[in-house]
């Protein structure tokens, strides 16, 4: 493909002009949503990305009503023993990530789960619905670990 075709410039802006920091303008927006959309993710309703980067939108799935938090990554890729591997990420509805955290490939979350800030939820984990896991690597929170978490944000 030559560089004075069209279809090579359609190429390079679907995969590069997100790159450019201008999509943070509209971090904790509904506009980002929308413009998660048009680069290729699929984003259900009310949405809220307060500042994620999303390396492959086009691997993304995001159920009604997730949030995803400042810092937070969801990395659909990864350069592992020398072979590029890639698979999508499912997050289904009202499934909230942390701060700072980081979801691989591979990864699906159940309704109503969450990541806890700064975790790392390794390739191909399943997180079943209802449930809080953090740490790196992710696990299942107890739930007096979770409760005392809880109190000392309180506090």
């Amino acid at each position: 493909m030559s560089i004075y075709d069209r279809a090579f410039w359609r190429h390079e802006r679907y995969w590069k002009v997100r790159f450019k920091g201008w999509l943070s303008v509209f971090d904790g927006t509904t506009f980002k949503a929308a413009l998660l959309r048009l680069l290729g993710a699929r984003v259900g309703r009310r949405v809220l990305d307060d500042g994620a980067a999303l390396a492959e939108p086009a691997f993304v799935s995001l159920g009604d009503g997730v949030s995803l938090n400042a810092a937070t990554v969801v990395q659909s890729h990864s350069q592992e023993d020398g072979a590029f591997k890639s698979d999508r990420i499912r997050l289904a509805a009202d499934v909230t990530i942390g701060v700072g955290a980081l979801v691989h490939y591979g990864v699906t979350m159940g309704q109503r789960s969450s990541l806890a800030a700064d975790s790392f939820l390794m390739k191909g984990e399943e997180v079943p619905p209802g449930t809080r896991w953090g740490g790196n690597p992710a696990r299942e929170l107890s739930e007096h670990l979770t409760t005392t978490v809880e109190l000392a944000v309180a506090a």
